[in-house]
């Protein structure tokens, strides 16, 4: 059989060769190496190295058992690739991280290594040794955990100014919600402004036409409400404004309406409510504003009819029923149709 270029390897420390295998062996940039099977004692001894591994581990070390030139972790390490390799009997690649050994100096190092292992059989077809190129990737390593660190640092940059972003797009949500409600809110009783008022119920009214719905205004007036201010001052007349759109509040539905339209006067629309419930409603808020804020209110109430083409037709009339109520000794209601 002729000789295999396994075979001319196994001779590369022979004298005098000059065959290709001994100028890779001797120039070739990564660590090239040499290992003898001991099968009596389960042990590997570095039987050559080319020069480059020298470099790294020194030429002291042909000859001897990895576990007596490597710490004992690294020497285990590397010793189950090894077996892995002769139990699988063909060749392996693999990648070492974090090896520890010894340079030529004696300081010890911290390397990483992708490994070529090759196993060679001798005459009786036995694995006799193992042949191995190992590429130092150490720089490659800690090059990319450093872009590794340097990605975390981004995505942890990148949320973080995305919360930062997130809290600012709260921040001007809540002051936009908060201009909306100093826009459209009266500020003493937290009731809807006027101007807001008149565009909501003249929304309501649009509907109530299209789709022959009732809708019933309650024009509410505190009654003699100057006196309040004069005998007690305006900070308890305040109070008491307060108090009222409290009690106004709580007897009306979700789908009501309720603004200040005037100093003392309130207005509350009832979409989907004729006149006759309305009444019911008005009545509710005039006993519990008397009970609950020791004050008296007339009360107006009028509904829609198709010929209102604007708000101010049916604020007229509920205005009219409000003024009954006043001339006819306050503190009641009046309804007009």
């Amino acid at each position: 059989m002729a000789e295999t270029p396994i075979d001319r390897l196994l001779q590369l420390r022979q004298p005098g060769d000059a065959s290709l295998f001994q100028a890779v062996w001797e120039n070739f940039p990564e660590n090239m190496f040499l290992i003898r099977v001991m099968e009596a004692t389960d042990d590997f001894v570095i039987e050559a190295i080319n020069p480059a591994e020298a470099t790294t581990l020194g030429a002291w070390c042909e000859g001897k058992s990895l576990r007596e030139f490597l710490p004992d972790a690294t020497a285990e390490r590397v010793i189950g690739n090894y077996r892995e390799c002769l139990e699988r009997a063909e060749p392996i690649r693999y990648e070492e991280s974090d090896v520890t050994y010894f340079d030529p100096s004696g300081v010890q190092r911290n390397g990483s290594w992708l490994t070529l292992l090759v196993p060679l059989r001798d005459g009786a077809g036995r694995i006799s040794h193992l042949f191995g190129i190992s590429q130092n990737i150490t720089q490659l390593r800690l090059a990319h955990q450093e872009l590794e660190r340097q990605n975390q640092a981004l995505e942890a940059r990148v949320e973080e100014r995305t919360a930062e972003l997130r809290q600012a797009i709260d921040r001007l949500n809540t002051l936009n919600s908060e201009l909306e409600h100093l826009a459209t809110r009266d500020h003493l009783t937290g009731a809807h402004n006027r101007r807001s008022l008149e565009l909501l119920v003249e929304h309501e009214l649009q509907n109530a036409r299209r789709h022959n719905h009732p809708l019933t205004l309650l024009m509410v007036d505190l009654d003699d409400f100057k006196t309040v201010n004069d005998k007690q001052g305006h900070t308890a007349g305040d109070e008491r404004l307060r108090q009222v759109t409290t009690t106004l509040r709580s007897h009306l539905r979700q789908v009501d309406l309720l603004g200040r339209y005037g100093g003392d006067e309130f207005i509350v629309a009832l979409p989907g409510t004729d006149t006759g419930d309305a009444g019911h409603v008005a009545e509710r808020i005039r006993n519990a504003v008397e009970r609950e804020c020791g004050v008296t209110v007339s009360i107006g109430v009028t509904g829609s009819s198709k010929a209102d083409s604007r708000l101010h037709d049916l604020t007229e009339r509920a205005d009219e029923s409000l003024l009954q109520a006043k001339r006819s000794g306050r503190n009641q209601v009046i309804s007009l149709d």
